[in-house]
């Protein structure tokens, strides 16, 4: 079957309900404007389809649906009994159903299911679409940047300051078991020595007979306490 008949067939009947075409995307995809919506329009030529053929057709628009304010298929009058309204209805998505053997070129087209317009919010897709491309654009720019470095003396580089880092980690828990041995040995170091204190005044407190009553004593204590 002819792509491009059925695709003058369809534009013509179109064309006089009021459509325009604007955009020729493939030779099975037109878009069209009616009024103010846009209108995706796939031509399907299999002569003898399936339901399941049907089913991708539908799958393949629905790529693209929200693109468009209205989405169609067109398929061959051979189609008619395999259309699930249901399912085209759930997605929106309109049928147009075409006979090129018709002699009337009114009844050679036939809208067996509306499609159910969507509202476009444009703005935002507009500006959606802005941002992945900036995006897009700057991660081609990245690659490509990289794309130029040598990355053999940073790879070098890396594992030069991980040995340091190493060594660096190493040191302080060698300071650290350091300084847990000094504070566990600090306390007893203490009471050592306040220990030794205690003995050696009670060792001078105990002087024989003959000088624990001598004046001397006492001024030769004031003397060493001043000194000191």
């Amino acid at each position: 079957m002819s792509i491009e008949i059925a695709r003058k067939l369809l534009e013509e009947w179109l064309l006089q309900r009021g459509f325009r075409v604007v955009d020729k995307l493939s030779e099975r995809e037109v878009v069209l404007m009616e009024g103010n919506n846009t209108v995706y329009l796939r031509i399907s030529t299999e002569e003898f389809p399936t339901e399941s053929y049907i089913i991708d057709e539908l799958s393949n628009v629905m790529r693209n649906r929200f693109n468009y304010n209205k989405a169609y298929i067109a398929f061959p009058q051979s189609a008619r009994g395999l259309i699930n309204g249901k399912l085209f209805r759930s997605n929106r998505v309109g049928v147009y159903i075409y006979d090129l053997s018709s002699s009337d070129p009114e009844r050679a087209v036939e809208e067996l299911i509306p499609s159910i317009p969507i509202q476009l919010q444009q703005g935002i897709d507009e500006s959606i679409k802005k941002r992945i491309d900036d995006l897009e654009k700057a991660i081609n720019d990245v690659r490509s940047s990289l794309s130029g470095i040598n990355i053999q003396p940073l790879a070098k580089d890396i594992n030069e300051l991980r040995n340091r880092v190493m060594r660096i980690e190493q040191t302080i828990n060698e300071l650290i078991e350091r300084l847990n041995r000094l504070e566990s040995v600090g306390p007893q170091g203490t009471r050592t020595s306040n220990t030794a204190a205690r003995e050696g005044s009670t060792i001078s407190n105990e002087l024989p007979d003959f000088l624990s009553n001598n004046p001397w004593i006492e001024v030769l204590r004031r003397r060493g306490g001043g000194n000191g």
